[in-house]
């Protein structure tokens, strides 16, 4: 290990739900972690799996298991782990991903050499050999400083995975919401909170591997454009600066004129038109006309060819 001097004891949460056949891959990946001096906090949320017997069977006094009553809200998961710790820093791992060895170390030096409270960085999405799959959203961008309204436009991509926090901004800024409209993007939304909070350090390096499997929570959701806009909603009951409002705005009326054309299709025409009618006004009218389009496509199906008849003599 390089550059850092001293060695604050740093706390890692990782939430789990009858998991067990993964878990230990991400748990081995924060053992293998140059900097040595943390804890991990396995924080499981009622698996009804081998789990608990499969944490236990590894021998590392760095770890302890937290078993919870299942709530299935990982936000409560994350602030019980935090809350069970005793680290001056927080980070968090999934239970289905892994850290690469020298995250901890490239972060807590950053940190030092910036004295920002906290920092992120690179993540790669892979299949499960291993292999990089491409992002949708593009190539990743290390922006340090302010990033609210980047994180708003989705112009900086903050993975939860990839946070190294200080435990006091971790508690100024209120933990993890408990909100239960937050079942998904409760670590954007956190996200969000923080960088109002305090500047943020970059790092272009590869901190992550997030693993692209069935039982990923963003391959399994129903309605994911409506779950994505509750950060947004939450943002605006809040937030008074007139620019990020705007913004706001905008991500939520995208986000609920595309809703409109999933429940268009799914057959909730009512729902669907109340959407079309909240993101008319902020959405880019291109996009909004092209979400009408779709829903009308869905709520008038066009039918198909007529069927050709052959000339009887």
């Amino acid at each position: 290990m390089e550059k850092v001097d001293t060695y604050p004891l740093i706390t890692v949460v990782i939430p789990t739900y009858n998991r067990a056949a993964l878990v230990i891959r991400a748990i081995d990946s924060v053992l293998s972690q140059t900097y040595s001096n943390l804890e991990l906090l396995i924080a499981d949320d009622g698996s009804a799996d081998k789990t608990k017997e499969a944490v236990l069977s590894i021998n590392d006094p760095r770890i302890r298991f937290l078993e919870l009553a299942h709530t299935g809200h990982i936000g409560k998961v994350r602030n019980a782990g935090v809350k069970a710790g005793k680290g001056e820093w927080v980070a968090f791992l999934d239970s289905d991903d892994t850290w690469l060895p020298r995250k901890l170390e490239l972060q807590v030096n950053a940190l030092k050499e910036t004295a920002r409270r906290w920092c992120y960085g690179r993540f790669e999405l892979v299949d499960d050999s291993g292999k990089m799959i491409p992002a949708k959203a593009g190539t990743f961008r290390p922006v340090s400083g302010q990033v609210t309204a980047q994180l708003l436009t989705n112009e900086v991509a903050v993975v939860i995975c990839t946070l190294l926090v200080e435990r006091n901004l971790f508690e100024e800024s209120g933990g993890f919401s408990t909100d239960e409209r937050l079942y998904f993007r409760g670590d954007y939304e956190f996200a969000l909170r923080l960088s109002l909070k305090e500047e943020v350090v970059a790092l272009p390096d590869l901190l992550v591997n997030i693993f692209d499997h069935p039982g990923r929570i963003t391959n399994t959701l129903e309605n994911a454009h409506e779950r994505s806009s509750v950060p947004y909603r939450m943002f605006l009951e809040t937030q008074t600066d007139p620019r990020l409002r705007k913004i706001a705005r905008q991500r939520l009326a995208y986000l609920l004129a595309e809703a409109a054309v999933k429940r268009s299709a799914a057959g909730d025409h009512r729902i669907a038109w109340t959407q079309l009618r909240k993101a008319m006004g902020n959405d880019n009218w291109r996009h909004w006309i092209s979400a009408l389009y779709r829903s009308c496509k869905a709520y008038f199906p066009v039918p198909g060819p007529l069927l050709k008849t052959t000339p009887q003599n």
